[in-house]
């Protein structure tokens, strides 16, 4: 009813409008025409000029540097005061024609208040500039759901242009220029030098050394220009903005001349453009930006970002040393690393880019290099993907180590991660095919929706779950928090400029960093340089398809799925919400319970995992065609070593799970046999060993922790046959995790167990789903 009378109240409202435009005469419909372009979106956000993105280079929208707060000056021209008065071209009309459009406009008013719309308060307090985030994420068309739907891995410009590698240049005809204090020489054309400042208006290639104590280096050319500086002794600190700023030309290449030591710095207050956040970075960029060479630079960013594109940051080689209040290192279009040497200290993100209006940008591709990453936020984060197919990582970080707000693909590198928060996050598809990967602390290790492990050799230790399938979150909230965060000043949780690292002076969910702050003095898919679209398809497994998938469950106040913790008052395990780190965000996502989207498949690889939470944790289904999976879970009864709510299936590969008995689930089913047991104890340290009839090992662990329940199944497992589980025995031939599928064991407590394709009838405890029980016969 309350709809129905809304309803006749607008078209009374309707008919209204339309009589007083009547009365008006023809001539008032333009102007109502015109007004319509610029109001009204009551209480919330009115449109018309300040609808319009501010344009950047080659009209594209500008970079989401750009906050609400900016949009706010333009708002005052063309907004209305709601239930007050109007402001612009209705204030003052109330003669003649612009009386009766006046008219018009109040009986507009009536019918957007009657149609529901609440911007409209007592108060009449709320901001403009925070309320357009929202109104923005209604009505652009642009939506990052919509960006997440039409994304295609295959479609990314993951390649390397020729010159982008090539750091050559010739001597003889480049300009130089030759610091001196607080002013500059030049042999050559295309600079000017007025005072500390140094500008280049020409395209050609720039050779910079010496030193400029309080100065700037400015790149302003023509739009189709290439500009090379070529940095070869130089040391540039400016205290009010960018040391080196491009602000105009089609691309930039700085190149770090063989040798040579470099160094760029800036002050803790810039001097910004009018009506503008930027620029906001030691050496900014507004058009792409190339670093390469074998030289070295060191940038101290003391106001915001360290490194910053805002089109496409390109790196082929050089060394970067780079401490910065906030980002080292970000391209708003992209981020390619093909090469170099990093040592990266940031108070928020170590590499990022962040363009989330396109399916194509807004994407990090590393195929080479040596990461050394101290964040106080992610340590490398990306809109749309993350793809690595090499390099060797050394990462710290208070929030995720590696986060995409899309899909993620590891292919190669070796990685040694330490996270306050998820070692690998993607909101949709994560995909391990190679590489070596070593969490060593984390609250979770993978997270997705849909997590493929296809190879690599990977190991976590997590506080919570170490593998984590939950719904995504493709929401435009992430977007607007970033949009906040980019617009306003720094909050002061970065280093010091000092370069006191993230995490100094108090505790935080990933420890302390090491270091203090001070710089240290796989073939699959590598060669390429091109990220694979997702893993192999192993035997009855799922190929991840390039559009993002959608959730198909509704948000609401359910628990999340698999989160570890028993209802009916059983205590809650280590890994519950109370041992989450400070923002540790949604947990995975959409706060939904369980998603028949959700996923975790193993196709090839080892997977070792010790958790304090759920080892594997699909809110949806689990399943196992191959590789090498070995789980020491909690020994927490409000967890499990496995743990989903679907269905778990087994068809190969080598599974050998132990933990706690209460909440243990086995498989669902399987094509491969499989035994699953609560009748057995063991204590950290203790060896696991499944034997065949004449005691040869199939698969062995060594428990980390206390445990009440084995989980096992081996392409060596034969239908309702009979093997020995050998407890606290003398293994041989063993790796660091106790593994080995072909030595013997002497000794120990042997319990006869019976493999079978099908669960035995369920014994399990609270919470146990499906597959739950006890094989031992």
């Amino acid at each position: 009813m309350r709809a129905q009378a809304a309803g006749g109240a607008v078209e009374m409202e309707k008919r209204t409008v339309e009589k007083v435009g009547a009365d008006c005469g023809k001539g008032l419909f333009a102007d109502a025409q015109s007004l319509g372009q610029s109001s009204l979106r009551c209480g919330t956000r009115f449109v018309g000029a300040a609808e319009e993105p501010r344009s950047g280079r080659g009209g594209e929208s500008s970079d989401s540097e750009t906050g609400p707060s900016d949009n706010a000056q333009s708002l005052k021209q063309s907004s209305l005061r709601c239930g007050t008065r109007f402001v612009g071209a209705a204030e003052g009309a109330w003669s003649g024609r612009g009386r009766c459009l006046a008219a018009l406009c109040i009986a507009a008013v009536l019918v957007f208040s009657l149609s529901g719309l609440s911007g409209c308060s007592g108060t009449g307090s709320s901001s403009v500039a925070s309320s357009d985030v929202a109104a923005t994420a209604d009505s652009d068309p642009s939506s990052f759901e919509t960006i997440a739907a039409t994304f295609d891995v295959s479609a990314l410009d993951l390649d390397y242009s020729k010159r982008d590698s090539d750091a050559s240049y010739d001597e003889s005809s480049a300009t130089r220029i030759t610091l001196s204090e607080s002013s500059a020489s030049v042999n050559g054309s295309g600079v000017a030098v007025d005072g500390s400042t140094v500008t280049i208006s020409s395209e050609g290639t720039y050779i910079i050394s010496g030193e400029l104590s309080s100065g700037q280096i400015v790149v302003d050319a023509s739009d189709d220009a290439k500009v090379q500086l070529v940095l070869a002794g130089a040391t540039v600190r400016n205290e009010n903005g960018p040391a080196i700023y491009a602000k105009n030309a089609d691309k930039c290449f700085v190149t770090l001349a063989d040798g040579t030591q470099n160094s760029l710095s800036d002050g803790t207050d810039y001097t910004l453009e009018d009506d503008s956040d930027e620029p906001y970075a030691t050496l900014f960029c507004r058009c792409d930006l190339t670093i390469n060479g074998t030289g070295t630079l060191s940038v101290t960013a003391n106001y915001r970002h360290g490194i910053c594109s805002k089109d496409d940051l390109v790196v082929t080689g050089g060394t970067l040393n780079v401490t910065a209040v906030e980002d080292c290192l970000r391209g708003h279009d992209c981020v390619k690393i093909a090469d170099g040497t990093f040592n990266l200290v940031a108070g928020a993100d170590g590499i990022k880019s962040n363009k989330d209006t396109k399916a194509t940008q807004g994407f990090v591709s590393i195929t080479g290099g040596t990461f050394s990453i101290n964040a106080g936020d992610d340590a490398v984060q990306a809109k749309t993907y993350i793809g690595v197919t090499g390099g060797t990582f050394n990462v710290t970080s208070i929030d995720d180590a590696f986060h995409s707000d899309l899909q993620m693909a590891i292919a190669g590198g070796d990685f040694a991660v330490s996270a306050g928060d998820d070692a690998f996050h993607a909101e949709t598809v994560l995909t391990v095919d190679d590489g070596t990967i070593n969490v060593t602390s984390c609250y979770e290790g993978l997270e997705a929706e849909k997590i493929y492990v296809n190879g690599g050799d990977t190991s976590i230790v997590a506080s919570d779950d170490a593998v984590n399938a939950s719904a995504a979150d493709l929401s435009d909230s992430s977007n607007d928090i970033e949009d906040a965060n980019d617009s306003g000043a720094h909050d002061g949780g970065g280093p010091a400029a000092n370069g006191e690292m993230p995490g100094e002076g108090g505790s935080s969910a990933g420890g302390s960093p090491a270091d203090g702050g001070n710089f240290p003095g796989g073939d699959q898919g590598g060669s390429t340089g091109q990220v694979p679209q997702g893993g192999a398809q192993g035997q009855g497994g799922e190929q991840p398809q390039n559009n993002a998938p959608q959730s198909e469950s509704t948000q609401g106040g359910a628990p999340q799925g698999g989160q570890g913790g028993m209802q009916d008052g059983a205590p809650q395990g280590a890994g519950s919400q109370e041992d989450a780190p400070q923002g540790a965000g949604d947990q995975g996502g959409a706060p939904d319970a369980d998603s028949s989207d959700c996923l975790v498949q193993v196709n090839g690889g080892t997977l070792v995992l010790d958790s304090s939470g759920d080892a594997i944790d699909s809110n949806g289904s689990v399943e196992i065609t191959g590789g090498t999976v070995l789980v020491n879970g909690p020994s927490s009864d409000g967890d499990g070593a496995f743990d989903y709510d679907s269905e778990a299936t087994v068809s190969g590969g080598t599974v050998l799970m132990i933990g706690s008995s209460r909440m243990a689930q086995s498989f669902s089913s399987g094509t491969q046999p499989f035994l699953f047991t609560t009748n057995v104890s063991g204590s950290a340290g203790d060896t696991v060993a499944i034997t065949d009839a004449n005691g040869n090992v199939i698969a062995s662990i060594t428990a980390t922790k206390q445990f009440g329940m084995v989980l096992a199944s081996s392409p060596k497992f034969t239908e309702g046959g009979e093997y020995s589980l050998v407890i606290g025995g003398v293994l041989t031939s063993t790796d660091v995790h106790g593994y080995t599928d072909s030595g013997t064991v002497t000794g120990g407590s042997s319990t006869s167990v019976t493999a079978s394709t099908t669960p035995s009838a369920s014994t399990g405890g609270i919470g146990a789903g499906p597959g739950a029980g006890s094989a031992v016969r």
